[in-house]
């Protein structure tokens, strides 16, 4: 016959997710959507079993169980409450009002059918030992013969039961046991029956057990459940769900107390396992972001309480993606988890070290000012700089460190994270591998970033950004010979932006590629209208940021932009920034070539501010450098600069490269340029960049 179960829950979706657990399992199911529909339907049909939510409006699930055991067809239908509910004092007043057991959500799949069975088999038993007494009670009536074959009947089923079973005594005593609990414990049925449960329970459970057996013994409870450890005979313990039944006598006391017991060991590891997952990193071991923002919370609320201070420090490891890339996320892995090692152990026990993801790690360190902190933080520095052997590879990084510090940056565990995270970054700008505090003027630094971040997004569709074009001279003839197209964005509220503030934003958040692209488009579009216009062609150049040189498409797309203007690739001039040549040089030969092919010119700029290797430099397929204004500024007085620019043309000259000098401001420099052989100027001696109408009439005066 198929058990009848009543499933009750307010929420929709919990319902049909329940319902639909225990139709799969094979049981027939009604459901019901609050409190008064489940009392209707179940004194109407009682069910075998009873699984009803606690927090429902109107009648909460506590009332419908007082409900339930007040009527006579329903008295001693089993109830589970299913529910987020799980402190003990909850947990109590359910119990006693007849709950026989409790789900928490969101509950496993397992758990709840393994508690399902379990009452279910309780049940069937309770009914089965009631029809016994009432059939011993016939059947004394008529002879003793009777009541021999009843006993046998129940001996046989309580040898048969595949679960655990136990009859126990007021004493804790076993007055009987079935080859399967014998099998589950280790012992034999005699030596078992020497024993008392409370004997086999593990010593840190005894004490929730005798709590409910106590009240068993009162008479306050008649059935409990839990689950308990029970030990061993070679010492080792079970996993056991235990469901036990009082069996009174007709004056009310404790006659004897029969138990299902089910071993649960696997569901227990299963869940450990699960539990260890969800809070724990699993390449590292530490505590992942949810098991630290709890701890965080935790040590926070101690803070307050105590009026003590609090660190919070942001790690992140210094160009750990070379190490991926070069030898491989396996041998990335085994390096972070050295590390993990290294910063456990550079801190107190009472500290707490998380992997927040990838090479970053964050640490909160309680009870401890500023000095201390610092003191840590150069600790962890020191600890993680060493070298580390990782199969045939010597490793070295280094880390940047952010602080911030409670209650000063910030009373919560969000504001003290995004102040830590900030410091960090101002200790990677700083040179990386050191730390940082953080100050309120990187909080407005900050602000100020997401204010453009967002502002910039919309820059484009609302028509904001405008290139402006700077004139390049010839130092032979005095012609203008090509333009410069800079960027310029101007916001309604925030007035004009500086590239040299919006530009990083713009790599770092992903936009510049959209941006590079209309920069691009707009300037080659521009130089066609001026030729057609009659200007004389001349060269456009054209800033590439790393992120667009570094992009597979950057050959085709200048290519297609190029077709669309009709206009010939000599026209068009790409600069690339010394630093983004020097990063990857292998990488960015290859891509020169590329554009090499297509007719499309590379210069170098700002040369001189960087690492340039001569070996590389005669490979990079550049017709001209571009002498950065930090050098031309001070040529006509400072030595050292005319040293530095007389050497860059004069390189130049022999790799059979043109010079460009920009910055350009006063008739001293440009006759030192002029004196050494630099092919072309730009600066404000000449013009400060020009809208596009402007420049024109400017060409036009010039040439």
């Amino acid at each position: 016959m198929t058990d009848k179960i009543l499933a009750v829950d307010d929420t929709p979706a919990s319902l049909k997710l329940l319902t639909d657990i225990l139709k799969a399992e094979g049981y027939e199911v009604r459901s019901a959507i609050n409190g008064e529909l489940a009392l209707r339907a179940a004194i109407a049909n009682p069910p075998d079993l009873v699984l009803l939510d606690i927090r429902m409006p109107a009648m909460d699930g506590y009332e419908v169980c007082r409900r339930l055991k007040a009527q006579s067809v329903t008295r001693d239908v089993p109830v589970i409450f299913v529910s987020a509910v799980s402190e003990t004092d909850e947990k109590v007043q359910g119990f006693g009002i007849g709950a026989v057991d409790f789900v928490t959500k969101p509950y496993q799949r397992e758990e709840l059918m393994a508690r399902v069975r379990t009452h279910l088999e309780l049940n069937r038993l309770r009914h089965h030992l009631e029809d016994l007494v009432d059939e011993r009670t016939v059947e004394l009536r008529e002879n003793s013969e009777q009541l021999l074959r009843s006993e046998s009947h129940f001996r046989a089923y309580f040898e048969r039961s595949m679960v655990g079973m136990a009859a126990s005594s007021p004493e804790k005593g076993f007055l009987e046991v079935n080859e399967a609990l014998c099998a589950m414990l280790g012992y034999t049925r005699e030596e078992l029956m020497r024993l008392t449960w409370a004997e086999l329970t593990h010593p840190d459970d005894i004490a929730d057990n005798e709590i409910l057996f106590s009240r068993v013994l009162t008479g306050e409870i008649n059935e409990y459940t839990m689950d308990k450890r029970f030990i061993r005979k070679d010492g080792s313990f079970v996993y056991v769900h235990l469901a036990a039944r009082a069996v009174r006598s007709a004056d009310g006391n404790l006659d004897y107390m029969i138990a299902l017991i089910e071993d649960i060991s696997e569901r227990k590891m299963a869940e450990e396992r699960i539990q260890h997952l969800a809070h724990f990193d699993q390449l590292t071991g530490l505590p992942n972001q949810a098991l630290f923002t709890d701890r965080i919370n935790r040590a926070l609320s101690k803070a307050q309480r105590s009026n003590q201070q609090l660190a919070v420090l942001f790690l992140d490891l210094d160009h750990f993606k070379n190490v991926n890339d070069t030898l491989g996320h396996r041998i990335g892995d085994v390096l972070l988890v050295e590390v993990a090692l290294r910063l456990k152990s550079a801190v107190r026990e009472e500290d707490t070290v998380s992997r927040q993801g990838g090479d970053e790690f964050v640490l909160v360190l309680p009870d401890i000012d500023a000095d201390g902190a610092a003191h840590v933080a150069e600790k962890l520095r020191d600890v993680v700089a060493h070298s580390y052997q990782v199969e045939q590879y010597e490793l070295n990084i280094t880390p940047s460190i952010g602080i911030a510090m409670y209650p000063d940056d910030g009373e919560n565990f969000e504001l003290l994270y995004r102040c830590a995270d900030i410091a960090m970054y101002r200790a990677k700008h700083d040179g990386r591998n050191n730390y940082r505090f953080f100050t309120q003027e990187m909080q407005a630094h900050s602000a100020r970033t997401l204010q453009l971040e967002n502002a910039l997004r919309h820059a484009l569709e609302r028509d904001q950004l405008r290139l402006h074009y700077q004139p390049q001279t010839s130092l032979q003839d005095g012609r203008v010979i090509g333009a410069e197209a800079l960027l310029r964005w101007q916001h309604p509220e925030l007035g004009a932006v500086s590239p040299v503030e919006f530009i990083p934003i713009a790599e770092a958040c992903g936009q510049i590629l959209q941006i590079g692209e209309w920069v691009l488009r707009s300037a080659v579009q521009q130089m066609k209208l001026w030729i057609d216009s009659g200007l004389e062609p001349m060269i456009i150049a054209v800033n590439l940021s790393a992120v667009q040189f570094h992009h597979p498409r950057l050959p085709e797309l200048v290519t297609q932009i190029l077709e669309e203007a009709m206009l010939p690739p000599q026209y068009l001039e790409l600069e690339l920034t010394e630093g983004v040549a020097m990063d990857d040089p292998l990488g960015a030969i290859a891509v020169m070539d590329v554009l090499h092919q297509r007719g499309i010119r590379m210069s170098i700029d700002d040369f001189g501010t960087g690492y340039s290797s001569l070996s590389y430099l005669k490979k990079f397929k550049v017709y001209k450098l571009k002498i950065d204004q930090s050098f031309v500024r001070d040529i006509s007085d400072d030595p050292e600069d005319k040293a530095i620019v007389a050497a860059i043309i004069s390189m130049a000259s022999s790799l059979s490269m043109q010079t460009i000098a920009e910055g350009v401001e006063t008739a001293g420099q440009l006759a030192f340029l002029r004196n050494q052989g630099c092919n072309e100027v730009q600066g404000y001696y000449f013009s400060k960049p020009l809208p596009a109408e402007q420049f024109e009439a400017y060409v036009r005066g010039k040439n």
